[in-house]
């Protein structure tokens, strides 16, 4: 129904106003999220990996594109998170080298489901003396793996991780 402004009982002009600022400010709230959360990256460390006696929250990555970026750029990694490379059925020699990594870790060789080899204590390239790319040192397993585990430095050690360990997804 068509009604003039200046032609509409109060009642219904004090309606017509506070529909129009409920309006406006469902506008203005929405979905939107705050810049915090706008910027705060997602990982997630959402699957579960029994590693000897321990339990880790572990983010998978399997595309090449995440796996050439891993943990570089994260300014730290939780006690019991971990990220794990994960080839499929491929059985590889994978190169990991420490480009923008801020912490030290563990690197851990997995093949069939068993721990194969253990790199601890892997340094991060230290920012004043960030060496040129094509002289970062490269790590590689001792033999073909499937995955490859990466866990702050000294985790293993603390957690007598060692090789022959069976590895296992549990959720």
């Amino acid at each position: 129904m068509y009604h003039k402004l200046g032609i509409m009982n109060y009642p219904t002009k004090k309606l017509l106003l506070l529909l129009c600022i409920m309006l406006f400010s469902a506008a203005c709230s929405g979905n939107n999220p705050s810049p915090s959360e706008s910027t705060k990256p997602a990982f997630n460390y959402s699957h579960k990996l029994e590693i000897g006696k321990e339990i880790l929250l572990v983010e998978i990555v399997s595309d090449e594109k995440k796996m050439q970026t891993g943990l570089s750029n994260r300014e730290k990694l939780d006690d019991n998170n971990g990220m794990l490379f994960d080839f499929g059925n491929k059985k590889v020699v994978p190169n990991f080298w420490m480009k923008d990594m801020l912490f030290d870790i563990d690197i851990i060789w997995i093949a069939d489901k068993k721990i194969i080899g253990i790199t601890p204590n892997v340094p991060a390239p230290i920012e004043n003396l960030k060496l040129k790319i094509e002289n970062l040192p490269v790590y590689s397993p001792p033999a073909q793996v499937d995955q490859v585990l990466e866990v702050n430095a000294g985790w293993s050690e603390k957690n007598k991780i060692k090789v022959g360990d069976e590895v296992q997804l549990v959720n």
